[in-house]
């Protein structure tokens, strides 16, 4: 519909000559061109009012604003739990404390290295937008209150910091990797979640978009979403980050007796989502460690990736292998993220020998010297020709660790295989490490074992070089047994 408007030149046109009642046309012409104009705004007014009466509260960009920035948004944003901890400095601290302001609410660890990296990065933010409405809020999962003192003191931390002893409020924020930081907005509610490590001073521009999209309030704001104590956070599925077990081949040894820990890292999802890195054990003295290999597999929609740790107790005592850290790199991430768990402990018994008196020990020493006397002198009677001559040291050794390789492939064992052939390989011709490495790094910390294909070519390669290893002396004396046993003996019969 288009509305026409008539001017005041039209007017008087139509008007004129018309005397005392073209006033009163006139004026009633001018209320109608009133009345069109108003319907007009109307009508142009009310569609817009109601979209934007449908618009959502608060800023709808928060979201983009976080995502630019290489964080995780959440959408819809999700009500931050509350609780309250011991604060380092003194008395108890809530987080309800901080509402009205933006809050970063990260947790650490004395022990986490990616945590100590991004510390000081958290303590410059904290100083240049600390006056501006925003709050770092560190919560320590330290078992143990004595290193968070220096730790701060170390870093110069000035922002409040909580100690969660219990894990309290990292089980209500899933924080069994860290370091894990959340963003928080004035309303209390949970808008990005921050994996890993990370230099929060280059994230001051997505900081100054928050603040001028949702400002801060003076003091606690009436409307505020914070959930109950102690009640769980909804948060997005990816933030359930693999987890493992720990299994121990043996919990008694012997001194000088090997022995393997198994830590099987699982998670659900995409083969892709994390990308593993070697855990650390934290050995004590006495237990050294050998050698490490990795496996994979996927089965019911779990994936895992096992990493067996070859170790030695070379003492006796009680060990605790504790703790196991395990570290990986969520897929969207660039800085590996850490946890920890409760390693094993393994007995290590004294041996019989360190257990005979001083006594019962020196007959038994005199004992076996005697037994060894009377064998050499068995020997020599016997003659020395009969002995055939011993073979090559080397080759006999590369021949007992391809026996064992070859072992590991009966049993299905294709990354020990592979990773002992390797050995094998290094020792016959040092100079093909660099051949090697690349193969031994994908299997040991990778998990890529070679089709079966590839396993006959090596295992082919390595007979060949043991071959072409092995002594004339050894192929002498079977020669030597041979032809003596074709001469025949005196007082032995004739043939017929």
């Amino acid at each position: 519909m288009i509305l026409h408007t008539l001017s005041h030149r039209e007017i008087l046109n139509a008007t004129r000559g018309l005397g005392r009642s073209a006033h009163h046309r006139l004026h009633h012409i001018r209320r109608r061109r009133l009345w069109q104009r108003l319907v007009a705004a109307v009508t142009l007014w009310v569609p817009a009012a109601a979209v934007l009466a449908q618009a959502p509260s608060g800023s709808p960009g928060v979201a983009d604003i976080v995502a630019r920035y290489g964080l995780r948004a959440v959408e819809p944003a999700s009500p931050a739990a509350d609780f309250k901890l011991p604060n380092l400095a003194g008395g108890e601290t809530a987080l309800s404390d901080f509402a009205g302001r933006w809050v970063i609410l990260t947790f650490w660890a004395t022990w986490c290295g990616p945590c100590r990296s991004e510390m000081p990065s958290m303590e410059r933010l904290h100083r240049q937008k600390g006056e501006s409405g925003v709050v770092i809020l560190g919560v320590s999962i330290d078992s143990n209150r004595k290193p968070l003192g220096p730790f701060v003191e170390k870093y110069g931390l000035t922002f409040p910091n909580l100690w969660d002893s219990q894990g309290k409020a990292a089980r209500l924020y899933n924080a069994s990797s860290i370091p894990l930081s959340y963003l928080i907005d004035p309303r209390g509610r949970i808008v990005g979640i921050s994996r890993g490590a990370r230099d929060w001073t280059a994230l001051t521009p997505m900081i100054d978009a928050m603040l001028a999209a949702i400002p801060p309030t003076e003091g606690a704001v009436g409307d505020t979403v914070f959930a109950q104590q102690d009640a769980p956070v909804d948060l997005p599925q990816v933030l359930h980050p693999p987890t493992a077990d720990i299994v121990l081949s043996k919990k008694v040894l012997a001194p000088g007796e090997s022995f393997f820990v198994d830590v099987r890292l699982q998670w659900s999802g995409n083969f892709e989502e994390y990308l593993p890195h070697p855990p650390e054990l934290f050995l004590p003295e006495g237990i050294s460690e050998e050698r490490m290999t990795a496996s994979t597999s996927s089965r019911d929609g779990r994936n895992r990736i096992t990493y067996r740790v070859d170790l030695k107790a070379e003492k006796p005592g009680t060990f605790a292998l504790d703790p196991v850290e395990l570290r990986y790199t969520p897929r969207f991430e660039s800085v590996p993220v850490a946890s920890r768990l409760t390693g094993p402990t393994v007995e290590v018994l004294p041996s019989a020998f360190d257990r005979l008196s001083a006594g019962t020990l020196a007959a038994t020493v005199g004992g076996l010297a005697a037994l060894g006397l009377v064998a050499f002198w068995w020997i020599r009677r016997r003659g020395a020709a009969e002995v055939p001559a011993p073979a090559d040291g080397r080759y006999e050794h590369l021949s007992r660790c391809y026996d064992k390789a070859k072992g590991f492939r009966l049993q299905g064992d294709g990354a020990s295989f592979v990773t002992a052939l390797g050995e094998i390989a290094v020792e016959l011709s040092p100079g093909c490490s660099d051949t090697w490495s690349d193969l031994l790094e994908r299997v040991r910390y990778g998990g890529q074992v070679p089709p079966a294909e590839e396993l006959d070519r090596l295992q082919r390669g390595i007979e060949r070089r043991l071959a072409q290893l092995k002594p004339e002396s050894a192929k002498k004396a079977r020669a030597a047994l041979k032809l003596k046993a074709d001469v025949p003996q005196p007082g032995a019969p004739k043939n017929l």
